[in-house]
């Protein structure tokens, strides 16, 4: 039998038959046992016993014909409800089964339409119990699949358009210069090792997000001074941002903790914020870099930029892969696309957390989380993920 509404039924019917089979044979043993005492009584107190035919084996009083006929039509009822509970069963067993394997039909016909790549199929909940759960769990799996397919083909596009730019840049001077139309100068190689570079950078990220986001990427940790790995970075590209009169302030405690971390990975998050702020603060502003301790053993190291800020609707994605918080403009030739992907996966590998807070004209603040250094011989990890150490 590989019909679960067969299945079903036939339990069912198994179990009430069974049920009404004992109390029958229970009832009638009982009925004839009590029917029996009663008559010896009723013999031995009004002295009929010669009427009901002499004492039968072992002093017992043999019981006359209407007596028998009782017991018989006792019996008879009893098989004749049985044989009604029956068919009343087995009706019932149709009921419930069709009941109970309709949605669960339902939601096969739907799954099997989701493995043929129709990711838009939902069904109803017809009930509160626990198929009706099952259902709002199927339907909240479908969107989630359904989501993730057009993220994914999304990010295909993406990653295709931003290869598209460097490659195209780089074949256009390569023909230029194959044809002898624009001689091979440092001017017009500059700006072809700029595309590769920048597409070598873009390749680089990618395999680094795909990683994290796996599970896989390689984390060498250790106990890391942040406070000096800050300044050192900040140190580093004040240099660069003098020239386009922004300047990097730090402000971080004397006495600022350690943490568990990967310091190339600590430090390409701090870099590719640091990039963002840069990307987004006018010639004159200032970036501000604050380390922070938390009472719960966590330290907290914000960015803060003087940019025209983000709206409300963009907040929740600034973290996606090649998000733009304006489709209409085209983002720095400077940056990748997946920096802040990029950061959201490292902080979460060192079991941090990510967050930004902005509003429009007033700039943003972005503020990664990690976890003090404490003696341990494993990592903390990152939620629902394994990384290398």
């Amino acid at each position: 039998m590989r019909s679960l509404t067969l299945k079903l039924s036939v339990l069912f019917v198994l179990v009430s038959l069974v049920a009404v089979l004992v109390v029958a044979l229970w009832v009638g043993r009982t009925v004839e046992s009590e029917f029996a005492a009663y008559c010896k009584q009723v013999c031995l107190d009004a002295s009929c016993e010669a009427h009901m035919g002499g004492n039968g084996p072992r002093g017992r009083p043999v019981t006359g014909d209407l007596e028998a006929a009782y017991l018989d039509a006792i019996r008879t009822s009893l098989w004749q409800a049985a044989l009604v509970a029956g068919i009343i069963a087995i009706g019932l067993a149709a009921l419930f089964s069709g009941l109970i394997t309709g949605p669960v039909n339902s939601l096969k016909v739907s799954a099997q339409r989701i493995r043929d790549g129709d990711l838009s199929q939902r069904v109803t909940p017809q009930t509160r119990d626990e198929i009706g759960e099952l259902a709002v769990a199927f339907n909240s799996m479908a969107e989630r699949l359904e989501e993730n397919e057009k993220r994914r083909r999304q990010l295909l596009a993406d990653i295709v358009h931003e290869l598209r730019t460097p490659l195209s840049i780089i074949q256009g001077n390569l023909e230029a210069w194959q044809d002898g139309v624009v001689a091979p100068t440092h001017e017009t190689i500059a700006p072809v090792h700029e595309e590769a570079v920048l597409l070598a950078r873009l390749i680089t990220d990618l395999r680094d997000l795909s990683l994290a986001e796996a599970g896989q990427l390689s984390l060498q940790r250790e106990i890391v001074d942040i406070a000096a790995l800050v300044s050192s970075i900040t140190t580093t590209l004040r240099e660069w941002t003098a020239s386009q009169n922004i300047r990097i302030d730090l402000e971080s405690p004397d006495d600022a903790p350690r943490v568990w971390a990967d310091p190339i990975r600590i430090g390409q998050v701090l870099r590719n914020l640091l990039d963002n702020a840069i990307r987004h603060t006018p010639r004159g502003g200032v970036i501000e870099v604050t380390i922070e301790r938390k009472p719960d053993s966590f330290i907290t190291i914000s960015v803060s930029d003087a940019g025209s800020g983000i709206a409300p609707e963009d907040l929740p994605h600034v973290f996606e892969h090649f998000y733009k918080v304006d489709p209409a403009r085209e983002r720095s030739r400077s940056g990748s696309g997946i920096g802040l992907a990029i950061v959201k996966q490292l902080v979460e590998a060192h079991g941090g957390s990510v967050s930004v807070e902005s509003s429009q004209g007033s700039g943003s603040v972005f503020t990664f989380m990690l976890p003090l250094a404490e003696p341990r011989t494993t990592p903390p990890q990152g939620p629902g993920r394994s990384y290398e150490t």
